[in-house]
């Protein structure tokens, strides 16, 4: 691909959009593996810390990651209800699991480069896919479907990478100054 070069893809083209399994509030404790729900995305994407963390049993983790899988570096998660199209980017793999339906689950295996992926998401052309594609009811929501029919403009792989750190630079600045 020529460097100046960019591909217009649907997001479900190059990777698998998803959720979990449900998980009842009736599992949700106090300690153990970190359960997200859309307002923790949120809160972490606004900076702002999170008064009351859920968590589930180790064992409850691995029983339905089982099953769905686990979440893996560069993933994204990006919420679906409330404060729609928020992105949170898996950085490491410390255990986590999340609210089925409300998050949706972009598995990159690698397919892009995860603070390029992140930031794109904040991108005007995304954001206004999601606004549109939320529907007119009372209470937007974006999901696994749009998910998988979400535009992305994707440079080469140093592209990505370069971009990536530039945004991610400067979000680290603007906190610095708040």
């Amino acid at each position: 691909m020529d460097a100046s070069t960019w591909e217009q893809r649907k997001l479900g083209e190059l990777m698998n959009v998803t959720s979990v399994k449900r998980i009842h509030q009736s599992d949700w404790t106090t300690e153990g593996v970190r359960f997200l729900r859309a307002r923790d995305i949120v809160a972490d994407y606004k900076h702002e810390e999170v008064e009351d963390l859920l968590y589930i049993s180790r064992e409850k983790y691995e029983e339905y990651s089982a099953l769905v899988g686990k979440v893996a570096i560069d993933d994204l998660l990006v919420t679906g209800v409330g404060t729609i199209g928020i992105p949170y980017l898996i950085k490491d793999l410390t255990p986590l699991y999340f609210k089925d339906g409300n998050i949706i689950w972009f598995q990159n295996n690698g397919k892009i480069q995860g603070d390029f992926f992140y930031y794109s998401f904040t991108a005007a052309q995304i954001q206004n896919f999601i606004k549109d594609s939320a529907g007119i009811g009372t209470v937007g929501t974006y999901t696994i479907e749009s998910g998988k029919m979400t535009p992305i403009l994707l440079p080469s792989e140093a592209e990505q990478n370069k971009i990536g750190q530039l945004f991610k630079g400067l979000d680290n600045l603007i906190t610095l100054h708040q």
